[in-house]
């Protein structure tokens, strides 16, 4: 027993040790959009409706593109773990050429899109502030899915670091931008939300020139980046990363959708609606990207425990990963029930009474749902790890577009209940996935003990 606690405790370590950077990393998207609304909110509460409104409509396909990449991940940790070069060059090729050709591919739809907001029925002024700004982000869907490509190829080799420290200085670099374009300072600035835009478009192309920049400097990545100018119409084991990365694109795609659905369910009701809904999410979304980077180390130790052929080492992983994401949404779930009130001036002006008051009432509901939300990310992560993604897709989908938004319409448009009824309808969605993941994934795991015993 006392063996099993100390592999264990080790275990907990090397889990938070490499979720800590993916973590941190994967918080460089949403902390983009976050250093938007907020600054934004601080002088043009239109314009941060307007940011809210465009990115809602943005994030679905940004994520949608994620998905290919983080499917590359478990399988160049099992590669790692079996020791065959060959197929890792291979894989970064293939997942690299893969991830620029669905970048060009959704910029495409983007601008499609970008025609046609108007149809999502939101504020005419909160649709006329946003134009520029959805032009500016959805050509960065170029560069954030040629990053995506070099950092899942590093994550699944176990280096989390370097991704980190590229993803925060590129976020820093944003917050810069964002103060010298958004405000006015005289001779220069005072682009509003376009400033906003431009500032996102620079951070993630910075992030970009920087990681090709590593891969350059280190003797053995450079050989691997160079080898994507050889066989270029080549995709070896392009079936492998889809029928990982795919699966998880779709359950991602539709997961955001819903949160994007809520959105505009939201606009609706008011632009304060929208505004205050933007803020809890906000909130809500740093818990759960950084949840999704411990999911995302047990996925990498999963897998590269399935490549070596140990599979009894999986139920450490899992136990290390459970405590952890415990953990978080215990901490996650005290801060916005405690400090409701206090937490929405980060994001709107105090004197903004009515935002400030949705904000707080909505900011409950996202302490109710960390638990659920928590476990749900951390097994669909677990689940990746040792192969399993397509039941654990439609699980994720049925739950959030079965269950989730149509009872979320039905309480805050046909009862009393009114727009907490939407936040409502997604904490019982995110509740059924929980359950039903871990169920999947003991059901997996059992089987997985008897094929190998």
């Amino acid at each position: 027993m006392q063996l099993n606690f100390k592999l264990l405790k080790q275990e907990i370590k090397k889990t938070a040790y490499l979720a800590l950077p993916i973590s941190i990393g994967q918080l460089g998207h949403v902390l983009t959009g976050i250093a938007d609304y907020t600054m934004l909110g601080h002088t043009n509460p239109t314009e941060m409706a307007g940011a809210t409104f465009a990115t809602s409509v943005f994030f679905p396909f940004m994520i949608l593109g994620l998905g290919f990449a983080l499917g590359l991940t478990p399988l160049v940790a099992h590669t790692n773990g079996s020791r065959d070069s060959m197929k890792l060059l291979n894989l970064f090729r293939t997942g690299f050429k893969l991830n620029f050709l669905v970048g060009l591919i959704l910029f495409g739809f983007l601008l499609l899109i970008g025609a046609h907001l108007n149809d999502f029925n939101q504020p005419l002024e909160v649709v006329q502030v946003c134009q520029k700004y959805f032009l500016l982000i959805s050509i960065s869907i170029i560069p954030i899915m040629l990053f995506s490509a070099l950092k899942q190829f590093l994550e699944g080799l176990q280096n989390t670091i370097t991704p980190m420290v590229i993803s925060l200085i590129g976020n820093v670099l944003n917050i810069l931008l964002n103060y010298l374009l958004i405000f006015d300072h005289g001779s220069f600035g005072g682009l509003g939300i376009e400033g906003a835009g431009w500032a996102t478009l620079i951070a993630r192309s910075f992030m970009v020139i920087s990681f090709l920049g590593f891969y350059f400097w280190r003797i053995r990545l450079r050989s691997i980046l160079f080898s994507i100018f050889q066989d270029f119409f080549q995709f070896i084991h392009l079936r492998d990363i889809l029928n990982i990365g795919l699966p998880i694109s779709i359950y991602m795609f539709f997961e955001v959708t819903a949160f994007s659905a809520a959105t505009f369910m939201m606009g609706w009701i008011s632009e304060a609606h929208i505004a205050a809904h933007q803020a809890a999410l906000s909130l809500a979304s740093i818990s759960f990207v950084v949840l999704m980077g411990v999911g995302n180390s047990g996925s990498i130790r999963s897998a590269t425990y399935v490549g070596q052929r140990d599979v009894k080492k999986l139920k450490f992983v899992l136990l290390s990963v459970v405590i952890i994401a415990l953990i978080i949404s215990s901490l996650s779930a005290f801060s916005f029930l405690f400090f409701n009130t206090e937490l929405p001036s980060l994001f709107v002006d105090s004197k903004e009474i009515e935002i400030v008051i949705f904000t707080s009432n909505l900011l409950i509901y996202a302490a109710l749902f960390q638990f659920s939300d928590g476990l749900q990310v951390v097994f669909q992560g677990l689940l990746q790890g040792i192969g399993d993604v397509k039941v654990p897709s439609i699980i994720a989908v049925a739950s959030y577009w079965v269950v989730g938004i149509p009872l979320g319409y039905l309480l805050a448009f046909h009862t009393s209940i009114g727009y907490s009824g939407i936040w409502i309808g997604l904490s019982v969605g995110l509740t059924i996935s929980a359950i039903f993941q871990i169920i999947r994934y003991a059901y997996t795991f059992k089987k997985m003990l008897v094929v190998t015993s």
